[in-house]
């Protein structure tokens, strides 16, 4: 290779590394990774600046619940409040869907909105799930829209607005599947007296700047029914599943253990285990959902003790 052409080599080979290598250790540190395993956004809201221009842009936000309300619905006063019929940032009805139909605002319409109204959970590389509760139903309930967001930099980015109904005290998570991140709802129903609980988790998934609800999973359930095996007795049946996040899908290993509970008559044999089952399925995700490989568990053990 003569020295001119090498000459030019290697000046194209420094022009590529330029355009094409690594940022500098500067960029690395700084910056948020904006797009990591997160969809494009489809709301955005400017933020006042906080800092240099350069920290600001590498900054993951906290912003008051309220403000979050402003990215959902652009045209939200805090002196009107909401209605029934207010547009979220994507142009949808905030309210219609299926799973709020039956809901009431406790406080009528227009409603003011504060930050007791609102539930907002963190997650990973400063993601946010932020849930507004603004109706109640007749089993105590309540429900709203659902976001998964983010505040970064000089703006709050919305990825997808959804709706969900459930316990106040429900919390949201996000979790791994491959290249998708999840949103996991996790629920606790109980009884009246509070000694039957129910726990379960409610998986969605994030697609086309909608949240999709994608399948629900009891963690946590018990039971007790008359036993059809032991005359005058009572069976209960508890269960508990343990989640394990794979590129393709969930792995649930769900465990039933049955007894006998106690009873006061000094002639039947009670308060004693019976059996305990385990079984393994699978949660694999296909497209906009979470497909079961098998029946749960506590369909197929239940009632035959």
């Amino acid at each position: 290779m003569t020295k001119h052409r090498l000459a030019a080599f290697l000046g194209v080979v420094t022009a590529a590394s330029g355009l094409f290598g690594c940022p500098g250790a500067v960029n690395q540190d700084t910056q948020v990774p904006a797009r990591y395993v997160t969809p494009v956004s489809v709301c955005r809201m400017k933020l006042p600046a906080v800092g240099s221009p350069e920290r600001a842009r590498a900054r993951v936000r906290d912003i008051d619940p309220e403000q979050w309300v402003e990215v959902l619905i652009p045209n939200y006063d805090d002196e009107k409040g909401i209605d029934p019929t207010s547009l979220d940032c994507t142009g949808n009805y905030v309210f219609a869907n299926e799973s709020l139909r039956g809901g009431a605002s406790a406080r009528g319409w227009p409603r003011q909105l504060d930050a007791d109204d609102l539930t907002v959970n963190s997650g990973p590389q400063g993601m946010r799930i932020v849930w507004l509760r603004a109706l109640k139903f007749e089993n105590g309930d309540e429900g709203g829209p659902l976001v998964l967001g983010r505040a970064y930099g000089d703006a709050a980015e919305i990825y997808a607005v959804g709706s969900f109904r459930g316990p106040a005290d429900a919390e949201f998570s996000t979790a791994r599947v491959g290249n998708e991140n999840i949103i996991v709802g996790e629920t606790k129903d109980c009884t009246p007296e509070g000694d039957l609980c129910r726990k379960r988790a409610h998986f969605m998934l994030p697609r086309r700047g909608r949240i999709v609800g994608a399948a629900v999973v009891d963690t946590e359930r018990t039971q007790i029914i008359p036993s059809t095996t032991e005359r005058g007795l009572f069976a209960e049946y508890k269960l508990s599943t343990d989640l394990t996040y794979k590129p393709d899908g969930i792995l649930l290993l769900e465990q039933v253990s049955v007894r006998i509970t106690k009873t006061e008559v000094p002639s039947l044999d009670s308060e004693r285990d019976l059996r305990t089952v385990e079984f393994q399925r699978f949660l694999r995700l296909e497209r906009d959902t979470l497909f079961s490989t098998n029946e749960p568990l506590w369909e197929r053990v239940v009632g035959r003790d």
